[in-house]
């Protein structure tokens, strides 16, 4: 019996050894990577404001802060989602992502896809025949699309074409380079069709925020007149501007409202103090 009583606790000694061993030692055993930073880096991209009003862009990730501008419904910003909030690429600040009372403001938006409809077709660094050829695609090909620029196409994280980023992979997959495609071409026609999808108009190369209004001739291949699409375009922006000034207007009047409330209510209260009550500062 007490053979195998001792027998019994060296077995019971080998299985904690075992256990001990297999756990984990928090000084050389790196755990995964779950910080909300590689969850942001994830939710890069572009958002669509889906709130029926103007939503407002804070300076701090806080509806307390000071708001320093608005986007209207319909507009498409690039961003990184922080918590709660959007912090937009553009830095102008930080745009709640779901309100607390009215619901989902911004909606990510997925990259469109097209497909080569020419025997090839030269991705450029820059929206112009002029610029560097960063890759060649063969007609069949899928192209995702972030968005529009005046006939052209920003293809959707290309890869940089740096031969030292490539070698010793120090490339930030969020700094991908920005290629551009043609649409249609004046001598070869359509190089690029439409499968599905929306396409975002940018505004301007930098491909930071931009609009819906994008024109029909993205979609069908159809050559358009570029002035008509550039003026389209200044319409488009304009009407933004508009928005925007109204609603800062608005903010505006309605603070100036409460000051005057407020007024009201301080000399109220003074003459209340004194034995009498004030409608407009006039006693009764």
């Amino acid at each position: 019996p007490r053979r195998r009583e001792r027998e019994r606790e060296r077995e019971r000694d080998r299985s904690k050894e075992t256990r001990r061993r297999e756990m984990p030692n928090p000084l050389t055993d790196a755990p995964e990577d779950t910080s909300t930073a590689g969850m942001a880096a994830q939710e890069q991209g572009y958002f669509k404001v889906t709130a029926s009003h103007a939503i407002a862009v804070h300076e701090t990730p806080s509806l307390a802060s000071a708001a320093v501008c608005f986007k209207q419904p319909g507009q498409v910003v690039r961003g990184e989602v922080q918590g709660e909030f959007c912090k937009l690429t553009s830095g102008e600040g930080f745009a709640l992502v779901c309100h607390p009372t009215e619901g989902p403001a911004l909606a990510p938006l997925s990259p469109a896809l097209f497909k080569v409809a020419h025997k090839t077709v030269l991705v450029r660094a820059h929206a112009t025949t002029s610029a560097k050829v960063l890759k060649i695609k063969k007609e069949g090909d899928d192209l995702l699309v972030d968005g529009h620029l005046e006939g052209w196409l920003k293809v959707h994280g290309l890869p940089s074409s740096s031969p030292r980023d490539q070698q010793d992979g120090s490339q930030d997959p969020s700094a991908a380079a920005l290629g551009w495609v043609l649409i249609t071409h004046q001598a070869y026609g359509k190089l690029c069709q439409h499968v599905e999808g929306e396409v975002p108009t940018f505004a301007d190369e930098r491909a930071l925020e931009g609009s819906m209004d994008t024109p029909r001739s993205v979609y069908t291949g159809k050559q358009a007149d570029p002035l008509t699409e550039r003026l389209k375009l200044e319409l488009a922006q304009m009407r933004t501007e508009v928005g925007e000034r109204e609603q800062k207007a608005l903010s505006s009047t309605m603070a100036d409202n409460y000051d005057v409330v407020r007024r009201g209510l301080m000399s109220n209260a003074g003459q209340a103090a004194s034995g009498s009550f004030c409608v407009g500062g006039d006693p009764l």
